[in-house]
């Protein structure tokens, strides 16, 4: 390992999608770790929480072409005994934290605001694990909310945290805010094939960007709304990391182009002046050249959306009716395409509620214990 990590500083490959690609990941296994995790200095309260707390880096798999990849994120191992089974393993999708490296969570305190999806799950007995995503925290560029590559990245990182802390069963559960909503869905959709060796019971996705085709429809019409325009910038590259057809100059004009550089930056760091700049973007400033580039954003779109295929898994699906960020419409829509998939999802509205983490009570606590105990899952599929 101490030759591999050494390698790793010497000589590095890129690969189709970007990534700089380490010598000798192709001779690791899935969720494999690379070195020895270290402690992770994020945030004290976690003292009260765990009696372990370790950074990670671990290999995973590019949705884009297949190569191997490596892969940070953090581990967290409750107080107290595991149960007889080992402890039960919770995977985070974390919410949208940016698009350079260093907006990984697991290298900032608070893990950029993702603190709220950890800490139930760790009060609750598990072991939690949340993938930085390729791109965050290592180097290459970050392909955002390209589902496969997340979801291969929520499932290795199950793996890692196995390989990281001892008395871990194979049973684990999956649960995503926004971008990390859209992930655990994809895994889900993934499991049955990439999660072999794992028994995954079941995903959460909360306020998630699923089917995203209806983005470049808002594009034409001119009516993003300023939370949309806000994440344009950054949905763009993210699309170019599996799309390098398109161009930047079909999609971003004026202010917005001007200032694009404002709008990929980690998140909080400039939220006052893009609110600002959003409100002087006009239609004009977004709206494709002509047909074909719009059609070309939509193709793309439509291979970073979700649902993909059938999700083997029973589904959590939760949204706010206010959400003016992924519309309620684009989460039913991609309901409905999961429903005629055959999934099993269980959907709850949050009344007057936007994007993010939702208060919806204690129905999330109440579907995941249904689903430990064994019990059928909800289906508002109407099967």
């Amino acid at each position: 390992m101490t030759a591999l990590l050494a390698a790793v500083t010497v000589s590095c490959s890129t690969a189709d999608d970007g990534a700089v690609r380490a010598p000798g990941l192709a001779n690791l296994s899935p969720g494999e770790l690379i070195g020895t995790p270290s402690a992770f200095q994020g945030y004290a309260s976690f003292e009260d929480l765990t009696q372990q707390s370790d950074t990670i880096r671990y290999r995973s798999t590019s949705g884009i072409d297949g190569s191997p990849t490596e892969v940070s994120g953090v581990v967290f191992v409750p107080k107290g005994d595991p149960p007889s089974a080992g402890w039960p393993i919770a995977s985070i999708g974390h919410s949208t934290s940016g698009s350079a490296s260093r907006c990984a969570p697991s290298a900032n305190i608070g893990l950029l605001g993702n603190l709220p999806s950890v800490v139930p799950f760790l009060a609750n007995g598990y072991v939690v694990v949340m993938t930085d995503y390729q791109g965050l925290g290592t180097p290459g560029p970050h392909p955002y909310l390209e589902p496969i590559t997340a979801g291969y990245n929520i499932i290795d990182a199950v793996r890692a945290a196995r390989a990281a802390v001892p008395d871990t069963s194979d049973t684990w559960l999956g649960y995503g805010v926004s971008q990390g909503g859209q992930a655990v869905w994809a895994a889900n959709e993934l499991s049955d094939t990439y999660g072999d060796g794992l028994r995954l019971l079941g995903s959460v996705s909360v306020s998630p960007a699923a089917d995203l085709t209806l983005f470049a429809d808002a594009m034409e019409n001119g009516t993003l709304t300023a939370e949309q325009i806000t994440v344009l910038p950054a949905l763009l590259q993210g699309l170019q990391v599996g799309h390098p057809e398109l161009e930047t100059a079909d999609y971003l004009h004026g202010i917005l182009r001007e200032r694009a550089d404002v709008f990929i930056t980690c998140v909080g760091d400039k939220a006052g002046l893009q609110a600002k700049i959003a409100e002087s973007v006009t239609p004009d400033d977004y709206r494709p050249t002509d047909d074909a580039a719009a059609q070309r954003f939509r193709d793309a779109l439509a291979n970073y959306s979700v649902p993909g295929s059938h999700a083997s898994q029973p589904m959590l699906v939760a949204y706010g009716d206010q959400d003016k960020l992924v519309l309620p419409s684009w989460t039913q829509a991609a309901v409905r395409e999961g429903c005629d998939l055959g999934d099993v999802i269980d959907l709850i509205v949050a009344p007057g509620q936007g994007h993010g983490i939702l208060d919806i009570g204690s129905a999330t606590a109440d579907w995941v214990d249904g689903r430990v105990a064994g019990t059928p899952a909800p289906d508002a599929c109407g099967r």
